[in-house]
């Protein structure tokens, strides 16, 4: 394979070192097991027969481990020349970079070809000969950088060494076969086949969270890096690169995955600071859905939670417009969530941005079913993974707001979802499930709905006309669910921030959720948390004439009761 300039640009001279300490390392080790092995015979005064097959037997071993360091030292010394000569070619193109700046030229680095640039102003002639100029030296290094890769691919072919790789996908058919698998690795392999493949592994269900935490990092580091690196080595702000990537080595793509990647990290941050709690990267593509991309954080490790929370966000909402950064939604829970299950039983937050959600109110898809059912399908994989790998039992919990509470329900009703509980909350309804048994939870289970009287999203609820409209209103009298107060202190007619306060500390709906979320859903009742359902507009004559049966905003049995604040879960006073 030919290499192109942005192959150089690349290549990282530090983490080549890291290998060749690696394997020096590694040759230290087995110089040392064969000198230890040679003192074992003294060592237990083997004498006769015994002790010379164990002489010619630690002969036999001493002089593999011997070769292997060797192998390895030579590797080292191999890859060690490799790094010197990257640094070198690395340094060779970024000249050749500004002398071609300086004659308003541009290096294409996919394509290994030399442009004018905008400011270009000389005559056809000089830019034939500033071009060939500059391409000659271009294939100059490319062609030593070929020969550099050769070089060292044959070193290392030499040594025999081969990584561990992952069996073929189609062997594992799930995420069962794949936890089987795994677990029957030793760490060390684990570790070597995280370092080698986390693109692979960091997304694959079946392996523990924390350990798809760890590919998912070295993925999210490695794309920060990349922008922020060639940034420093050329002495500009990532910005600039963001904005041109092609003059600096880099591509759309690569700008794509910096900003998801900033703004997952920024969540785990903010996450972390806000908690003290244990976060870790669950998802991580950042490519998908145009750039927006798709991932999920999660507040403690809920492969040991007694108490798993899955939260999923509405519209407006993705990994690139910074949802997961000061979400305070999903901080908001797990801190009261916490205090509701009590010292002894631990919570785990997952903030799932999973799927392609509309982009605003105004955008013709909120309206319908289609991201919906394709985030439902999404949700359900990932929440059935997480009752996989998780250790022991756990009470599991899927929160949808607004739109995501229509993906909650088709992930439910229509794509086989396993949870104990699901919560919506400003739904616009449950498309797939038009009633609670749609959800088709366990006999424990409940559909918990909180619709504040005055969120006008809410009310939407139950309209539908042809392809347009969300499905039923869980609030509904005769859905199946158990609706919990969540009116709103302060709200003012005309006001859409209703919506948007679910979440609230101290609020009716947050202390509710926390409730069912803590395991404590049946004490709501004693709380005086539950809610009237809506009435219907024409009641069951809607039923006898065929009529859709959404619900009327007027006749909320809630819209006349004065919202109350100040509820709080107390660790002496724990459900």
């Amino acid at each position: 394979m030919t290499l192109s300039p942005a192959d150089i640009d690349r290549w990282d001279s530090e983490q080549v070192r890291a290998v060749a300490m690696a394997a020096r390392s590694r040759a230290e080790s087995a110089t040392a097991a064969s000198e230890v092995l040679a003192q074992l015979p003294p060592l237990f005064g083997w004498t006769g027969l015994a002790a010379i097959a164990a002489r010619e037997a630690i002969t036999i071993t001493r002089a593999g481990l011997d070769a292997h360091a060797e192998e390895d030292r030579a590797l080292s010394r191999a890859i060690d020349r490799a790094a010197d000569d990257i640094e070198r070619l690395k340094s060779s193109l970024r000249a050749l970079d500004d002398d071609a700046q300086a004659a308003d030229l541009i290096i294409d680095r996919l394509t290994a070809t030399v442009l004018p640039d905008n400011g270009f102003r000389g005559n056809t002639e000089q830019l034939a000969a500033d071009t060939d100029a500059i391409l000659a030296r271009l294939n100059a290094i490319v062609a030593e950088a070929n020969a550099v890769d050769a070089e060292l691919a044959e070193a290392v072919a030499g040594t025999g060494i081969r990584f561990p790789t992952t069996p073929d996908p189609a062997a594992l058919s799930g995420p069962e076969d794949r936890k089987t698998w795994w677990e029957s690795l030793s760490r060390a392999t684990k570790d070597a086949l995280l370092e080698h493949d986390p693109d692979g592994l960091g997304n694959c269900d079946g392996i523990p969270v924390a350990d798809r935490n760890i590919a998912n990092l070295t993925v999210m580091n490695r794309d920060i890096d990349r922008v922020d690196q060639t940034a420093f080595d050329r002495g500009v702000t990532a910005d600039e690169v963001l904005t041109h990537p092609e003059r600096f080595g880099l591509n759309m793509t690569d700008a794509m995955r910096y900003i998801s990647a900033v703004r997952v990290k920024g969540g785990i941050d903010y996450n972390r600071s806000q908690t003290g709690a244990e976060v870790l990267l669950y998802l991580y593509r950042p490519q998908e859905f145009g750039g927006q991309g798709r991932a999920a954080i999660t507040i403690g490790d809920p492969d040991n939670a007694d108490h798993t929370v899955v939260l999923v966000p509405g519209t407006g909402n993705s990994v690139a417009n910074g949802w997961l950064i000061h979400n305070d939604e999903a901080i908001n829970l797990y801190t009261e969530t916490s205090v509701a299950a009590g010292l002894d039983r631990t919570v785990s937050v997952l903030t799932w941005m999973g799927y392609d959600a509309p982009d605003a109110i105004v955008d013709p898809r909120v309206a319908q079913s289609a991201l919906a059912r394709r985030g439902g399908a999404a949700l359900a994989s990932d929440v059935n993974a997480l009752n996989v790998t998780h250790r022991g039992t756990t009470h599991v919990t899927v929160i949808g707001h607004s739109y995501g509470a229509t993906v909650v329900a088709d992930a439910a009703a229509g794509y086989g979802m396993r949870s104990g509980d699901v919560v919506l909350v400003g739904s616009p309804g449950t498309d797939l499930a038009a009633t609670a048994s749609d959800f088709h939870l366990p006999g424990t289970g409940h559909v918990y709905v909180g619709s504040a009287a005055t969120d006008l999203v809410t009310n939407l609820a139950g309209v539908t006309t042809g392809p347009v409209g969300l499905g039923a209103d869980p609030a509904a009298d005769g859905f199946g669910s158990t609706r919990f107060k969540a009116e709103v202190a302060g709200w003012t007619p005309g006001s859409w921030t209703d919506h948007e306060h679910y979440f609230d500390n101290g609020s009716e709906s947050l202390y509710s959720i926390a409730d069912i979320t803590s395991g404590h859903g049946a004490a709501l009742q004693d709380h005086g948390m539950t809610a009237p359902h809506r009435d219907s507009i024409l009641g069951p004559l809607a039923t006898r004439l065929g009529l859709p049966d959404w619900s009327n905003p007027l006749t909320d049995p809630e819209l006349t009761r004065p919202a109350t604040t100040g509820h709080y879960h107390h660790r002496d006073h724990a459900s």
